[in-house]
């Protein structure tokens, strides 16, 4: 494979983000990652063992997106399989961030699915949300398994593990994980009894988020 340098801009977009999934409380210590479809068949990730919230340029690993071969010398992040499995499946997508918020981790590590739709943003930006069981991390079968899920939906949970957010574009992305930690903080402060939007409501808002798009 050619492989061409990556531009200062897409390098320093994607620090930006990385700390910014720090600051907005989604990830702790090096507890998430971050991936960005760059060229052609190519992918930018944080590295093994990475802080997001003070990622350097030196932690940002360059891999084949089909292949997983490493082209910067920079060891990626051991969830690498289930971004790139993500990427193959969602072409329409350029951004993956794992990431582990507090309420939406607790309700992870619950024995029981709710329904997500208490605010107007989950069906108006995320969509459907979907769940898998603990899988070991990093392995090919987790890999595949979120992406499954992934081919109709932009959030999986992660049973004792964590989120998996995918969308197009570094802010979107990110601003679907915002708005699903809100949901799943109004469902864990009610005590479970938030009422969720009924499904007509539902269907109006994406009817409006249509119309006006």
């Amino acid at each position: 494979m050619i492989v061409h340098p990556v531009p200062e801009e897409e390098i320093k977009s994607f620090i930006h983000w990385a700390h910014k999934a720090e600051r907005l409380g989604l990830v702790t210590c090096s507890s998430g990652n971050l991936s960005h479809r760059v060229g052609d068949g190519c992918m930018l990730i944080s590295t093994t063992g990475s802080w997001l919230g003070q990622l350097e340029e030196s932690q940002i690993a360059l891999l084949s997106t089909g292949s997983g071969e490493i082209l910067n010398g920079r060891k990626a992040s051991g969830e690498s399989a289930m971004h790139r499995a993500i990427m193959g499946c969602r072409p329409d997508i350029d951004t993956v961030l794992h990431f582990q918020s507090p309420a939406a981790t607790t309700l992870a590590c619950m024995d029981l699915v709710p329904d997500y739709n208490v605010i107007i943003e989950v069906p108006v930006y995320i969509g459907k949300i979907s769940c898998v069981p603990f899988v070991m991390p990093g392995s090919q079968m987790l890999a595949e398994a979120v992406a499954a899920e992934m081919m109709d939906s932009s959030i999986v949970q992660m049973r004792n593990h964590g989120q998996v957010v995918c969308g197009s574009g570094y802010a979107g992305t990110i601003q679907k994980a915002v708005f699903f930690e809100l949901a799943c903080t109004i469902i864990l402060q009610s005590n479970m009894k938030a009422l969720p939007l009924p499904e007509v409501s539902i269907q109006q808002l994406k009817h409006y988020i249509q119309v006006n798009n």
